[in-house]
């Protein structure tokens, strides 16, 4: 029976007892940092609660879950110890192992596709799938931990960083913004494109979420509500509010908060360059700050029927590719082609692309560099209008696509997305 990447559309449709299929794919909401409903909840939390949904609708013994990985950026809060602890705060067993995953903005997907990797190793070993489910989770607390170093650490050496004599070296701590700049002036997206992808990027989500798209993939949450005292202030880089919170003080929050009812062209084309005065990228055409978590829970086919537990999709495979850093928003056109020609499937078999809005500069290029047609990409809005969470996003566009799919009445989806430092990931999911 087949344990390697399928190839070829007949073997991608196929159902074979080792196949990786995906048992559940649920996110947390995304909303805004600092003054989104989830800007004072830790992202140990944020994964907890949705780990812990993820165990409420499946109804799998938490036993059975062998090892966890979770994509997250920013480690220096929610790194590997947050997330150990939120995995045994949601109740799994300490014979669950752990592990943190950092590919940048592909994190949680990647961590998808090193989990699947795992699986089928063990079967191409001994054939018993000693390793045969898992979950692959992201979460990111941009609130708590994106300001004031946006993301670009200060204690690299000079030499090796700033003063290298390597371009490559020089561009890893280039703002993503300014490698957003690079892609529109040198591969001739302008500020007019980019507005009118964000635009529809808003209107896509704001009509999914009054048509219930996003019912089976979003859960609640308790949040920390934020409660204003008067006389006294806290300050972030970006805003000075008047803010308390307390652990006894909870809300729901069962909605993403980023995407803008009303928004038009006028209001995008009025905003400033926020990178550089003479540039086209703004706070309208770029991904959204966000906080927010997801988890994707797979195994083998062979195991999900012992547990009697229905797929909803199945994984086929990834990989991922190196570009320039200085223009890294490309490398979704790379990987997508090398994706294609790893599972021998045309473009023109795909019914839905996902692929992140890190920057509407570099989507408007990638979907024209592959020759995509726009009303199959993000159905359902993407990063610019619902945020983008970092070590997240990549585990939240497979709910979205597993739902783009489901919704849309297509089968075989594609997710992509550029990383910083020069990445590019892209893999494929079957629904089923």
């Amino acid at each position: 029976m087949p344990t390697v990447v399928p190839r070829g559309l007949t073997a991608i449709l196929a159902k074979h007892p080792t196949d990786i299929i995906i048992a559940s794919a649920l996110r947390t909401p995304i909303t805004r940092a600092v003054k989104g409903a989830l800007a004072h909840t830790h992202p140990e939390e944020l994964l907890a609660s949705v780990l812990s949904a993820t165990l409420a609708r499946t109804r799998i013994p938490p036993s059975s879950v062998q090892d966890i990985l979770v994509g997250c950026v920013l480690q220096s809060l929610g790194g590997h110890k947050a997330s150990a602890a939120a995995v045994k705060h949601a109740g799994f067993l300490s014979s669950t192992t752990v592990a943190t995953v950092n590919r940048q903005c592909s994190s949680s997907a990647y961590a998808l596709t090193l989990l699947a990797s795992s699986i089928r190793e063990t079967l191409l070993q001994d054939g018993t799938g000693a390793l045969d489910c898992g979950i692959a989770a992201g979460t990111e607390s941009m609130s708590l931990d994106y300001f004031p170093h946006r993301g670009i650490p200060w204690r690299v050496s000079e030499t090796l960083g700033r003063n290298s004599p390597q371009q490559d070296a020089r561009d890893v701590l280039m703002p993503m913004g300014v490698t957003s700049e690079n892609v529109a002036r040198e591969l001739g997206v302008t500020r007019e494109e980019q507005d009118e992808f964000a635009l529809t990027s808003h209107r896509k989500a704001e009509w999914a979420w009054e048509h219930g798209w996003f019912h089976n993939e979003v859960v609640p949450v308790q949040a920390r509500k934020v409660e204003v005292a008067a006389g006294t202030t806290t300050s972030t880089s970006t805003t000075t509010t008047t803010a308390t919170t307390s652990e006894d003080s909870w809300r729901t929050v069962e909605r993403d908060d980023g995407f803008r009812k009303g928004l038009t062209i006028e209001k995008l084309a009025a905003l400033k360059p926020a990178f550089d005065d003479a540039g086209t990228t703004t706070a309208g055409n770029s991904s959204q700050i966000s906080d927010g978590a997801a988890a994707i829970l797979v195994m083998t086919r062979a195991r999900a029927d012992a547990l009697g537990i229905p797929p909803i999709g199945k994984y086929i495979a990834g990989t991922v590719v190196g570009v320039p850093p200085r223009l890294m928003g490309v490398a979704p056109a790379l990987a997508v082609p090398k994706l294609l020609d790893i599972t021998a499937v045309d473009k023109s078999a795909v019914d839905v692309w996902e692929l992140n809005e890190a920057f509407a500069s570099q989507a408007v290029y990638c979907i024209r560099e592959l020759g995509l047609d726009p009303a199959n990409v993000n159905p359902m809005g993407g990063a610019i209008a619902l945020g983008h969470p970092l070590g997240a996003t990549g585990a939240r566009i497979v709910a979205t696509l597993l739902n783009g799919l489901r919704n849309t009445g297509g089968r075989i989806g594609v997710l992509s997305m550029c990383a910083s430092t020069g990445q590019g990931y892209a893999g494929m999911i079957v629904r089923e």
